[in-house]
């Protein structure tokens, strides 16, 4: 399947994924750079190990929710009813929705071993955060194009989206949770035990 197709370059977000207008408070671009630097050495680490299938998801979750900022991406793809949600019912959505975006892109990242990415770019978004730019080799295949939208919001530096050749991975996850949710009636809870179980 060729790089170009859509449903392959969402493999990259990662799940992780419309760009967040929050502020990068102290984050310079020289640090931002080498954050993501660190995620691409991780990840491709483990798909380039030659583990298991299993081995690897578990390993790639353990990244996934260390790198990106789960409960601000979880936030902004339920959108309004996240609003009426109790602490607990909040907590149980984004572990849920970070177990489904680990398992559900890192099934499909082993597509990508021995591909080779290389930052290209890092400039300051101002509210928008920090944007490391990359570019994606794979033999055979043309490269593209990979953001990296990092912010430090929570207090700490996180990934809050990725942006593959423009397209917004939060906007994909966003259009695909609120349509699971319409799915289910409307209901948070029976969308986060969906989740959960995928």
């Amino acid at each position: 399947m060729p790089l170009n197709n859509p449903n392959r370059r969402l493999v990259l977000a990662g799940g992780i994924a419309a760009v967040l207008p929050l502020p990068a408070f102290a984050l310079t671009e020289s640090a931002a750079s080498a954050y993501v630097q660190g995620v691409i050495d991780d990840v491709f680490g483990i798909i380039n190990s030659g583990l298991p299938e299993a081995q690897i998801l578990r390993r790639f979750k353990r990244v996934f929710t260390s790198y990106a900022d789960i409960d601000i991406i979880a936030r902004s793809v339920l959108g309004p009813p996240y609003r009426g949600l109790s602490t607990r019912e909040r907590r149980a959505f984004s572990d849920a929705f970070g177990s489904y975006l680990s398992n559900k892109y890192g099934k499909q990242f082993r597509e990508f071993q021995g591909a080779e990415i290389t930052i290209t770019r890092v400039r300051d978004a101002g509210r928008k955060g920090v944007l490391v730019s990359s570019q994606v080799r794979q033999r055979g295949q043309s490269p593209f194009a990979l953001d990296w939208q990092v912010s430090d919001r929570s207090g700490q530096v996180k990934l809050i989206n990725l942006i593959i050749e423009g397209l917004s991975l939060l906007t994909s996850e966003r259009e695909e949770i609120r349509g699971q949710l319409a799915a289910h009636g409307g209901d948070v809870g029976a969308l986060t035990a969906y989740l959960a179980g995928t």
